[in-house]
């Protein structure tokens, strides 16, 4: 009787080991679902709109800023006070104007922080009012932002 134990025992043992190896073999096993990481996913932790003024103006503001300076500056005193302030209105109304016309092409931006997947932080800047809110999963393309959904 105790052959017959161990001989059912050493079978039991022999079983196990080779279901053991097929669980551990590449076809046995349950290939656990891999996580595909995105290298330009993350995101969004704060997110800032202002106006940016143009940087240079086309030149029209400061043609017509000196014309109308120089008109009003040529309106006030005689002689050699009028012709100094003929330049001081013209130079001054140019600069007025020129800054006048900058503040007019003004654009909306938008600033967007974005914590990346990997931990890394970028900052996108975007034209246009602020699309994205704080904790807003996002990818990051060619500068801008896409949202996921």
């Amino acid at each position: 009787m105790n052959a017959h134990l161990f001989s059912s025992a050493r079978k039991g043992l022999a079983a196990g080991a080779l279901g053991l190896a097929f669980l551990s073999s590449p076809m046995g096993a349950q290939a656990a679902p891999h996580k595909v990481e995105c290298q330009s996913c993350g995101v969004v932790v704060s997110s800032h709109s202002y106006e940016r003024a143009a940087e240079h103006g086309s030149g029209l503001g400061i043609a017509t800023g000196a014309l109308v300076g120089g008109f009003l500056g040529n309106r006030v005193g005689g002689g050699n006070g009028r012709k100094l302030a003929t330049v001081a209105g013209a130079v001054g109304g140019g600069y007025a104007g020129n800054q006048i016309e900058k503040n007019a092409r003004s654009r909306t931006v938008t600033e967007t922080k974005v914590r990346m997947d990997n931990g890394a932080v970028r900052h996108v800047t975007e034209e246009g009012a602020h699309r994205y809110y704080n904790g807003e999963h996002v990818r990051v393309e060619r500068n801008g932002l896409v949202p996921l959904r």
